[in-house]
């Protein structure tokens, strides 16, 4: 820091001190020494930062004798308190930060940033020693944090900044003290070991471009937003549109200098990456907290025991999140090329915005119209709201006596520019599902005007239609092999020259065969040399990692997600049934060898509804892990945590996925993503569960008017529904639903419906449309969905405003056509893009104000 920078942030602390003591004072403390001494020390570091006084080296060190000094007469006096460590720190902090003479003599080219991370850890390994000089050096944890902080101390002194295998190591360190640290209790100074790596990474490391400390830095700050607006929509809504940290982004970094779309493209990564992880979670906890309220873990008015711990429940948060993030990251890498060509209706604006805002003018002119009107339009809705108390999610209409009012029109630009980059056709489907949640509405709901949407999603028949849906698509990918069987020359030849590679070593075709044979053959080999290579290849990723990469062309071996994946059963299995550090959260082993691989099936399927759709529905990937529930007789909490493991899991495996879509349309390289993604995972893993776990406390629990936490609701009764088959007090077999009807009836009524879904799934599969977004049409409110169709319907009239209407046959008009009409495009994909991110931008500043005015107003 420079040295103007140094003295302002002195004279801020020394203030601070100074208030504090005074206000400690005012409180009737005025007669301890502890607090007298503090103000003295504060006051006095206060003023040699105010008027740049500097002490000689005589008077320096009496000061720090009688720092040193002051310290065992405390003890002995019986007034050692957190004032007196206030003021030792204090003296602490100014000497490091101002007299580093004698640091100079140990390293001459330490820097202030150095020297200020010496005294940081100085003090933890003063403050760890004080904790261990109380009795609490019986646990492992907190001697471990002891040896944790001398060695970052020691590196800070002597050792060069980190380099890309240190940090690697050091993130290893990391994961391991927060494991062995928990055991038999998480102390808080473990915490502050992992806190003091993880700080002395992301300060002494020297990143290259794009992953510079200003793109890490806004993202950090970025997807601190971006994760506290996830996590307050998941417990509002129960559904979550993660677009407008691109904005953000471009934002902060344009005040710190240049803008790049490349640092933002990281910072991008980063904030989403924070917050898809920290919303896996938040199915499953606010459901214990809704459905099991004795747990201990959240008895947060301690009405059925005394035994709830705001750091056992919080640890337990973070645990659950840390462990299925750093395991789920990898699951999904190998086969990015499978969802290449899918519309991802979600990163297209994203891309066009972040390259956007650092292109021409006219195209920041399209973001900055599509951002104005799309503000102005949320922010005079959320004032008139304000105003008038009255709810305007969606526009009045004439029906409005006689029908709920998640049907009509939503009162939401985002959801027409997701709409538009959908595109007409899955609009459509999306609307079809709509109509068969209306039907069923209409039908079997009696057209009750007072039905609520949690209630609604919760009809059996839904959950059946969407189950018959969810075997098409996974029939339909399982066959679409066949389809290489019969392929034109032009394919046969682009087919096999892309499969093939010279250094890999060519089969040669000397006799005429059949395609598909060909294939097969190539598929034996592909077999045989992982086989004979597997050992090689882990040999060079070890050696090597980015060689190794370099040499595959950024193509992750899928072997890579097996072994993350065995890994998670691994850690997981050890935690939560060997050591059980939470009460009665004891997880069988067969639940983990069973229901992990029922996971890859579930990733593999919210994949697909975010390539294609730009949502990411939690209750979707819980269907999926039905089977998981039903053959365990566990109890709720068991349950409902492995289920917040998998959707960690899940969450971080696509976040990785998606942000690769991202950095290959802004020209960032996949390893660069990788790192922002993992950075944002930990992001999530920290202050996610630390946000989550203040709301939880702010609003007294979930389930409430503030936060009904809707998909937990469904999630709940979904797994109590399943507890009941065949493990009732008759032992009799049943499905949810199943009691509308006597006997096999109501089994036959049921499965009706998963046929019918199935049907119309293979349906839109020969016709090339998606069975996914069927689902989505049918599990999202239809107000949503009709201006998710309006949104198709711009992009239609664009599409067929691009046709030529006649047939041209000079070259260069064909050629200055086509450009037109790309620009054409362009130009509303730039300002739909612009009306995303600017519903997004005021949703920020809409729930923060809500939040911070609850925190601090109480209302």
């Amino acid at each position: 820091m420079k040295p103007e920078q140094t003295r302002a942030l002195q004279i801020f602390m020394f203030s601070g001190g100074c208030a504090w003591s005074l206000f400690v004072i005012a409180t009737g403390r005025w007669a301890q020494p502890d607090v007298l001494i503090a103000l003295v020390i504060e006051a006095f570091l206060l003023y040699l930062s105010f008027f740049k006084r500097k002490l000689t080296t005589r008077v320096l060190t009496i000061f720090l004798l009688l720092t040193v000094v002051y310290i065992p007469i405390s003890i002995l006096g019986g007034f050692f308190s957190e004032m007196v460590i206030m003021g030792v720190s204090g003296v602490i902090i100014y000497v490091v930060l101002t007299e580093r003479t004698w640091l100079r003599k140990l390293r001459p080219d330490s820097n202030s940033t150095k020297v200020l991370l010496a005294g940081i850890y100085s003090a933890g390994i003063f403050y760890i020693l004080l904790v261990m000089s109380v009795g609490d050096w019986i646990y492992p944890g907190v001697i471990l944090a002891l040896i944790i902080e001398g060695f970052l101390l020691y590196c800070t002194l002597f050792r060069p900044p980190p380099n890309k295998m240190e940090l690697s190591i050091i993130t290893v360190m990391a994961i391991v003290v927060l494991i062995i640290g928990s055991y038999p209790v998480l102390h808080h100074v473990v915490i502050m070991a992992v806190a003091g790596l993880l700080i002395y990474g992301a300060v002494l490391a020297e990143p290259k471009f794009p992953l510079t400390k200003r793109a890490l830095s806004t993202g950090i700050i970025v997807g601190i937003i971006m994760t506290f607006l996830g996590i307050w929509l998941a417990l509002k809504l129960g559904v979550v549109f993660l677009v407008g940290a691109e904005m953000l982004g471009a934002i902060f970094l344009t005040v710190k200098g240049r803008y790049t779309p490349e640092e933002n493209t990281i910072s991008v990564a980063i904030a989403n990456s924070s917050a898809m992880v920290s919303i896996g979670v938040l199915i499953t906890f606010p459901a214990i907290a809704i459905f099991e309220p004795q747990n201990p873990l959240f008895d947060i008015n301690q009405v059925y025991s005394n035994a709830f711990n705001p750091l056992i429940t919080l640890s337990f948060i973070v645990v659950v999140t840390g462990i299925s993030a750093i395991f789920g990251i990898l699951l999904l890498a190998p086969f990015r090329d499978r969802f290449e060509h899918e519309a991802w209706p979600q990163v297209q604006p994203q891309a066009y915005t972040i390259k956007s805002i650092g292109g021409d003018r006219e195209a920041k002119k399209a973001v900055g119209i599509g951002l104005g009107i799309s503000a102005a339009w949320v922010g005079t809705t959320k004032i008139a709201e304000g105003l008038s108390g009255a709810n305007l999610s969606s526009f009045p209409n004439a029906l409005s006596p006689v029908v709920p009012k998640w049907i009509g029109i939503s009162n939401s630009p985002m959801m027409v520019g997701i709409g538009f980059f959908i595109g007409w056709k899955r609009s459509l489907v999306i609307a079809l599902g709509t109509l068969i949640s209306l039907l069923i509405w209409v039908f079997l709901e009696g057209a009750n005007s007072a039905a609520l949407f949690e209630s609604h999603i919760k009809r059996p028949e839904i959950l059946y239609i969407a189950l018959g849906l969810f075997v098409t698509v996974m029939a339909g990918d399982f066959l679409s092999g066949r389809d290489n069987e019969e392929m034109t020359p032009e394919e046969f030849e682009e087919r096999t020259s892309t499969d093939v590679s010279e250094i890999d070593g060519a089969i040669i075709v000397e006799t005429p065969i059949k395609s598909s044979e060909l294939l097969k053959k190539l598929r034996v080999k592909e077999e045989l040399f992982s086989i004979e290579m597997f050992k090689e290849e882990v040999r060079d990723i070890i050696a090597d990692p980015r060689g190794y990469l370099k040499s595959r062309r950024g193509q992750i071996p899928p072997w890579i997600a097996f072994v993350s994946l065995i890994m998670f059963l691994i850690v997981g299995i050890t935690v939560f049934y060997f050591i059980v550090p939470f009460p009665g959260i004891q997880i069988p082993v067969l639940l983990f060898l069973i229901g992990t691989p029922i996971a890859m099936v579930s990733v593999y399927f919210t994949a697909r509804a975010i390539s294609e759709t730009g949502m990411l529905a939690g209750y979707i990937t819980d269907i999926v892990a039905i089977p998981a529930i039903i053959l365990f007789r566990v109890g709720f909490a068991v349950i409902t945590t492995f289920m917040s493991m998998l959707g960690a899991l899940q969450d971080a495996a696509i976040a990785l996925l998606v942000h690769l879509k991202l950095g290959r349309m802004t020209n960032v390289r996949g390893r660069d993503i990788l790192k922002a993604v993992f950075v944002g995972a930990m992001l999530g893993t920290t202050v996610g569960s630390f946000i989550t776990f203040t709301l939880f406390e702010t609003y007294n629990g979930f389930g409430g008017t503030d936060l009904p936490s809707p998909a937990a609701q469904l999630f709940g009764f979904l797994i109590i529904s399943l507890q009941g088959i065949g493990g009732g007090d008759d032992g009799v077999f049943r499905l949810p639903g199943m009691e509308q009807f006597p006997g096999v009836l109501g089994f036959v009524y049921l499965f009706s419906f998963a046929v019918a879904g199935f049907l119309l799934g293979r349906e839109l599969n020969k016709r090339g449309l998606s069975p996914m977004s069927l689902v989505i049409g049918v599990l999202i409110p239809s107000a949503t969905a009709v201006a998710i169709v309006l949104g198709g319907y711009i992009n239609y009239r664009v599409e067929r405003e691009m046709e030529p209407e006649k047939p041209l046959t000079d070259e260069a008009s064909i050629q200055q056509q086509v450009e037109l009409q790309d620009a054409n495009y362009g130009r509303m994909s730039r300002i739909l893009s612009g009306v995303v991110a600017g519903e997004a931008v005021i949703t920020v500043i809409w729930v923060l104000s809500i939040a911070l005015s609850a925190i601090f107003f109480g209302s």
